[in-house]
């Protein structure tokens, strides 16, 4: 039978005294500046840069780059260059059940199953083509 270990009091860590575990806490080392020194390497040691100097590196330009605008598109423009609108339909508990039956059933998503059953129902209110295109939409594609 094999030895089961022991959770021993040293192997347990005090509220706010715990240390990583690859590392033993008892020295500390001059260049482990953070911390950190595990894979036993040696410190890379950098020359310390004047903050005063970094002032002049960082440039931000005073206008706009060319080609960029920043007016706001209009809020139809990705509808009316193919894109597609997204919304949230609130189901309640046995809808969302028979849907996500109807979806299993049919191996189809919900989308496709609630985009199919949209279109049958907007083809039966002829009305809308014509209200639609008054509008400057274009149909559905």
């Amino acid at each position: 039978m094999a030895r089961v270990a022991r959770l021993a009091p040293h192997l347990l860590a005090r509220k706010g005294s715990a240390t990583p575990a690859m590392r033993s806490g008892l020295t500390e080392s001059a260049e482990d500046d953070l911390g950190w020194n595990d894979m036993g390497h040696d410190a890379d040691t950098f020359p310390a840069t004047d903050v005063t100097s970094m002032g002049s590196v960082v440039a931000f330009p005073s206008e706009p780059a060319a080609g960029r605008s920043l007016a706001r598109r209009p809020r139809g423009a990705s509808l009316a260059a193919g894109g597609k609108a997204a919304f949230t339909l609130r189901l309640d508990a046995e809808r969302h059940l028979k849907l996500r039956l109807a979806c299993a059933h049919d191996a189809r998503s919900a989308q496709s199953l609630l985009t199919a059953a949209l279109d049958r129902l907007l083809d039966d209110m002829p009305d809308l083509s014509q209200l639609a295109d008054q509008s400057g939409r274009s149909g559905r594609t």
